[in-house]
């Protein structure tokens, strides 16, 4: 009988093995949707720059850059109990998958000088922004756990107000 348990044991855990993915193929995964995620970002950079929206632009950079920073946490998280050999090697490929897409949407958003790409690559921009805007307000609404009423919340509505006329603002300031 206690052959049997133990037999019972090494299947489970070896279905709990196969089922898994393993950290550092998740990191990787991870790291390739951030990285075509960061894509969008750098053609609405590269967009706004070709535009003469110089305000844009640096809204739109100092802005990722405070949102990417947290990205590099999404990477980490799924390797943070794992003991794997030569991680610092791995880490910085992951951090090039992810962050380079970044520079290379630049580049096209701001060499493609045409009305209609400019239009596509801010939409996309956009798209990517309301992809995260998105995803942190369905964490907070599992968070709270109040059945879908958080932006009932006044701080959030106040949050949401300032933030759109502190980007109407800085944009009458600089001119156009």
């Amino acid at each position: 009988q206690a052959k049997k348990t133990l037999d019972k044991q090494q299947q489970q855990q070896q279905q709990q093995h196969r089922l898994v993915v393993k950290p550092v193929a998740m990191a990787m995964m991870i790291s390739i949707g951030i990285g075509l995620h960061n894509f969008g970002e750098g053609l609405a950079i590269g967009a706004s720059v070709v535009l003469g929206q110089i305000a844009l632009s640096t809204f739109l950079i100092v802005g990722f850059m405070l949102h990417n920073t947290t990205e590099g946490f999404a990477i980490v998280a799924p390797l943070a109990k794992t003991r794997v050999r030569r991680m610092v090697g791995k880490m910085i490929i992951m951090g090039l998958i992810a962050g380079v897409p970044t520079i290379i949407g630049t580049w096209i958003g701001g060499f493609v000088y045409s009305p209609i790409a400019a239009i596509i690559f801010l939409s996309i921009g956009a798209g990517a922004i309301f992809q995260v805007v998105f995803l942190i307000y369905q964490g907070m609404a599992r968070a709270q756990d109040d059945g879908g009423k958080i932006m009932s919340d006044a701080s959030i509505i106040a949050g949401f107000a300032a933030g759109m006329l502190i980007m109407y603002v800085t944009g009458l300031m600089v001119p156009s």
